[in-house]
């Protein structure tokens, strides 16, 4: 990885819903360039801080710094500009359906530039060859695999070149070899382009292929940071329990990882 220089920081963050605390008081830093793993099992508060990450939702109190500016106290106008230096990929793609592959990939630029058609008509075909989908852009979604829909929505993040990248389970629902190819596909992101990646999951596996640091989340706090050789030496029993897939001793007992494997949250 190399570059030590942060572009996100995470300051004392605390978020909810009414009187419903998610997040506790997060302190973190993402590095310029690296693969950022937000682990969790369901009901830590992952996809809470994802949605407080891009602007979607609005903390209680402290601060996230993007490139050393205070993201939650800009103003909408402030964030929307900041955003298109950001792409997102969306846990089910988020492929409008009524229009081609192509035409998705090309929306931002067409929304958010003002290049000229046969411009934006080459950036896509570029994008689309980066995620191995080269020839597609006229096939409709519906016209997909589930892989290669995930490989048409990381194309679509990356319409706008960003410096940051949002992975919201991406291989989630995927076979273990369909999987591994859309994890490559992103650590393979980030080493052509020194791309920022933050991955939202809970597959294990991925954690393994593409993580540089990991920030294990339970019950909206931080139990472990650092590289997955370090959680794995890490004294936390949730950490252990985690890591081991290791259901709860006590009988009837409820903890998050519980109700990850029950599917109840």
């Amino acid at each position: 990885m190399g570059n030590t220089q942060p572009i996100i920081v995470v300051e004392d963050l605390v978020a909810g819903y009414g009187d419903r605390i998610v997040l506790d008081h997060l302190n973190f830093t993402v590095r310029r360039g690296e693969i950022f793993v937000i682990l969790g099992g369901s009901g830590s508060g992952k996809t809470t801080l994802l949605r407080c990450l891009v602007g979607l939702k609005k903390p209680i109190s402290g601060r996230i710094l993007i490139n050393g500016e205070d993201f939650t106290a800009m103003s909408d106008e402030e964030q929307i500009e900041l955003r298109k230096r950001m792409g997102m990929s969306f846990q089910g793609s988020a492929l409008l359906t009524s229009i081609s592959v192509g035409e998705n990939v090309a929306l931002p630029l067409r929304e958010h530039t003002k290049l000229e058609e046969s411009t934006i008509d080459i950036m896509t075909k570029i994008k689309l060859e980066l995620v191995e989908l080269g020839g597609f852009e006229d096939y409709l979604p519906s016209e997909l695999s589930g892989g290669m829909r995930k490989r048409a929505g990381i194309a679509r993040a990356m319409a706008m070149d960003p410096e940051i990248i949002f992975y919201d389970e991406p291989s989630a629902g995927l076979d273990p070899i369909v999987a591994a190819g859309v994890d490559a596909l992103i650590r393979k992101m980030q080493e052509t382009f020194g791309l920022t990646s933050i991955v939202v999951t809970h597959e294990m596996e991925s954690v393994k292929l593409i993580a540089d640091t990991v920030c294990m989340l339970e019950s909206g706090q931080i139990v472990a940071i650092g590289s997955l050789e370090e959680l794995e030496r890490s004294g936390h029993p949730y950490v252990h329990q985690f890591l081991a897939r290791q259901p709860d001793a006590e009988e009837g007992g409820d903890s998050s990882y519980a109700r990850s494997l029950t599917g109840i949250d």
